[in-house]
């Protein structure tokens, strides 16, 4: 894959940021990703702004991007970690902004964002940046808030963005980032695909552990 890519300067009418700092987010999330999860983070980025256009929300448009630019970087090859993959992302995004000379403040607001991009009934009630990564993220990944879209826009924006088969190709991204360091899915969302689809993986989950609580009642 090529280092650099030239994003349009909008997709379906949303004004894709384009500061030196945005495209250097671009050009590592493209370097990095696969193409199921290149296109997918900036999918997040188009699909959250045409909701939060609709809720008529007012969110600095470029913590927003980077955010979702560079959300999924805990599944991709160069960096996953021994972590759940929202925090080594999280990790992974805020050492490249800090390297980059982005003051700690908008960092902090950033890592909140990847970090809890995937935490259904907390990100949605934290500030517009990191819901609407989440919520972006959300309809991408699973269709939640779809039908709230304009069908055209959708349609327009996987044209511009393809999905390259998203559902068997995403899938076996999280499964692979899993077997990697299985104990990262341990107690999350992820521990019962770790246990169905990672070879050999024994993952403790919420259940598990609950009923092996030392504590005798």
């Amino acid at each position: 894959m090529p280092q650099k890519i030239a994003l349009p300067r909008e997709i379906a009418g949303i004004r894709l940021p384009d500061s030196a700092l945005a495209q250097k987010a671009v050009d590592l999330a493209y370097r990095v990703s696969p193409p199921v999860v290149w296109t997918h983070v900036v999918r997040t980025f188009v699909f959250g702004a045409l909701l939060g256009q609709a809720q008529n929300l007012r969110y600095d448009e470029e913590l927003f991007f980077l955010a979702a630019v560079l959300h999924d970087l805990g599944l991709t090859a160069e960096f996953r970690g021994a972590e759940r993959f929202e925090v080594v992302g999280a990790d992974a995004a805020d050492a490249f902004l800090k390297d980059h000379g982005l003051d700690p403040e908008r960092r902090e607001i950033i890592w909140d964002a990847i970090a809890l991009h995937t935490s259904v009934g907390i990100a949605s009630r934290k500030r517009p940046e990191i819901a609407l990564v989440h919520i972006g993220a959300g309809v991408d990944v699973i269709g939640m808030g779809l039908d709230q879209l304009p069908p055209n826009l959708v349609a327009e924006t996987i044209a511009a963005l393809p999905r390259h088969d998203f559902n068997k190709a995403f899938f076996k991204e999280i499964v692979e980032t899993i077997a990697q360091a299985p104990n990262s899915a341990a107690m999350t969302w992820m521990s019962e695909t770790a246990n169905k689809f990672v070879p050999g993986c024994h993952c403790p989950s919420f259940a598990s552990q609950l009923t092996a609580s030392p504590f005798k009642e």
